[in-house]
């Protein structure tokens, strides 16, 4: 993973996320030299696209394996390099999505950690996973996107509008992803109280009616 040839270091990054998926005990007692080694490459000017690209995405499945009390060290760090490789427009697409769905994990796994940065990525985060394709993967980030809302509500304001247009543009949840939107446009509704049609007001009228027609909201 420290390889002077990027293909080396892009191959054995992608390697590691097929081997977090299906064997983490196997690297869990090496997890924190892996994480040493695995930061540095999430590069904020993305020198090495494919390289960045496989580090960001196996991040998200070490945390989704490894769970809270095993990555909560490392969120801090990771946060540091993902959300202004999310932010910066000029970022790649597919290097935006994939830091947009682990920042999602990582929220999943340890909102504690990430919530109270939400409105620091909200924006960005929902347009850019607004169009992605219904997946596993965008499954598990839209989860944490709802686990943070939860414990920080305040900090998706800003991107309400944002959120919106992107739970209508699913096709079809899962029942656990529709349970968890159901559950988070009840609260921001409760949390509203009267300002609330006026809110959803602003969403164009499809939309609007499909946040109550979906969610119950």
């Amino acid at each position: 993973m420290v390889d002077a040839e990027t293909d080396v270091r892009q191959s054995a990054f992608a390697l590691l996320g097929d081997l977090a998926m299906h064997c983490f005990a196997l690297i869990q007692p090496q997890l924190g030299e892996i994480m040493q080694q695995l930061v540095p490459q999430i590069d904020y000017n993305y020198q090495h696209l494919n390289v960045c690209n496989n580090a960001a995405w196996s991040a998200g499945e070490l945390a989704l394996k490894g769970g809270d009390e095993v990555i909560k060290p490392y969120v801090t760090p990771l946060l540091e390099r993902l959300v202004p490789l999310l932010n910066n427009e000029n970022t790649p697409l597919t290097l935006a999505e994939n830091a947009a769905i682990t920042i999602g994990r990582l929220g999943l796994v340890s909102p504690s950690v990430v919530a109270p940065n939400l409105e620091a990525f909200a924006q960005r985060w929902c347009v850019v996973l607004s169009s992605v394709k219904d997946n596993d993967e965008k499954s598990s980030a839209f989860q944490g996107m709802m686990t943070m809302i939860s414990a920080n509500p305040h900090g998706i304001s800003k991107a309400f509008l944002l959120f919106c247009q992107a739970a209508v543009n699913w096709q079809t949840p899962d029942a656990r992803l529709m349970e968890m939107f159901v559950q988070t446009f009840a609260g921001l509704k409760q949390m509203a109280g009267d300002e609330w049609e006026a809110s959803i007001g602003m969403l164009d009228p499809q939309s609007r009616q499909l946040v109550k027609e979906r969610f119950n909201a």
